[in-house]
């Protein structure tokens, strides 16, 4: 096995199927599904001891950003890995840090998985709580992610 973490990373990646796009010596960009939100990209990126993904989910909400951001707070503290964080324009970003030690293909399977779990669980609700939803309308991704 190699020393060099990032190489192993990118060898998981490869092993899991994910579909990658090679944006660095140390980062990749993955295309996840999500059945609620469409396709999801998020960031890999190899640090010296960590893994750090990140995946953008929605732009900051038009209307009831306490309610929304109070929701997404509160699910931080049932999700294993995940964590719901804010740029500054107020968009939704999903972050988890994972030590390289130990983490192998079907960790960073589960780990993947786990963030499309998180949005599916979530998206439909804050979309519907913090932008203009109009009642009784079948909620579907935008096509194509």
């Amino acid at each position: 096995m190699t020393a060099d973490p990032a190489v192993r990373i990118g060898a998981e990646l490869e092993q899991i199927g994910a579909e990658t796009e090679r944006l660095g010596e140390r980062e990749w960009s993955v295309r996840l599904p999500s059945a609620k939100r469409g396709a999801l990209a998020a960031l890999v990126s190899v640090r010296e001891r960590t893994v750090t993904v990140r995946a953008f989910v929605l732009r900051g909400p038009d209307r009831n950003h306490e309610d929304v951001y109070r929701r997404l707070l509160g699910k931080n503290l049932s999700t294993a890995h995940w964590r719901f964080a804010l740029d500054d324009d107020g968009d939704v970003f999903l972050v988890a840090d994972a030590a390289i030690a130990g983490l192998d293909a079907d960790g960073l399977d589960g780990l993947l998985g786990a963030l499309c779990a998180v949005v599916d669980e979530t998206y439909e609700s804050v979309v519907r709580m913090g932008f203009d939803v109009p009642q009784g309308t079948e909620f579907r991704p935008p096509p194509g992610g």
